[in-house]
């Protein structure tokens, strides 16, 4: 268990939000060019206001925040302890706006662009999603073999030629649940494609995923009792997310989910496709 990460152990679930544009994860680079990342606690501990300062309990702010229109910002970027204030997006203060989400500072050959290419403009603009420590961008990862929860058997090794994405999680992960409308639109997105193969690795057990898919669908191809799987590569924060190329080698790999994880995805598929 990791106390002072953002990232949720399995033994002590924290709330994972990533923050947009100031991002939770904030990189510079020092003259060596080695990034420096900073963290925050966000749990069910955390003082959460909004910006006439009134205070929101942890249900409060975490249906809110679920519903992927509202935002934390940390008030003091330098402690990892520090409160933070809850903002809907559209509303975010000067502080925390780029030149890709500031109206008056885009360029006028850009103002004519369709809302769809706009949003893509924006999640290109945000800090790439966090990286597990797990992986690594060309690994070739160990293969695996086993059945999906409705009995079909899976073979990594005979899904060379194809794109594959993994998602490791569990049904009590708060960020776990958040991701899943925003991977069903990615299933969605490549549903005629059978060159794209979407596997979630879950490490409850059957029946209580099957319960679970009744109020949220889940459009992955599920693998239930996952956890030896986990283990494989040593993953014990969730949820994560893996991508492999054609030649089964890591393309893309992060921990929890931000708001650009999809752009990322989906950018990360289409360069794995070519």
């Amino acid at each position: 268990m990791k106390p002072k990460s953002i990232i949720i152990p399995m033994k002590n679930i924290y709330l994972i939000l990533l923050l947009l544009t100031a991002s939770f994860t904030v990189r510079a680079q020092d003259t060596v060019k080695k990034a420096i990342t900073r963290r925050f606690n966000v749990d069910e501990h955390s003082v959460v206001k909004d910006s006439t300062g009134k205070l929101y309990t942890f249900s409060e702010w975490t249906a809110l925040t679920s519903t992927r229109e509202y935002v934390l910002r940390p008030d003091d970027m330098n402690n990892a302890n520090t409160t933070f204030t809850l903002l809907k997006k559209g509303n975010l203060p000067l502080k925390y706006r780029t030149a890709a989400n500031t109206a008056n500072t885009i360029p006028a050959s850009q103002k004519n662009l369709s809302p769809e290419e706009a949003e893509e403009q924006r999640m290109a603009s945000y800090p790439k999603p966090m990286e597990s420590e797990n992986f690594t961008i060309g690994q070739e990862i160990e293969p695996f073999s086993t059945h999906d929860m409705n009995g079909k058997k899976i073979k990594l090794k005979d899904l060379r030629g194809k794109v594959v994405m993994l998602n490791f999680w569990f049904i009590g992960c708060p960020p776990c649940r958040a991701e899943i409308p925003e991977l069903n639109k990615l299933v969605e997105q490549y549903k005629d494609n059978p060159n794209v193969v979407f596997l979630a690795v879950a490490l409850d057990a059957r029946w209580d995923i099957r319960d679970f898919l009744k109020t949220t669908p889940y459009n992955f191809d599920i693998i239930d009792d996952g956890r030896f799987i986990a283990n494989i590569y040593k993953i014990h924060l969730y949820p994560t997310t893996v991508i492999l190329d054609k030649e089964g080698k890591v393309a893309f790999h992060t921990v929890s989910f931000a708001a650009s994880s999809p752009y990322w995805m989906k950018k990360t598929i289409n360069e794995a496709l070519k």
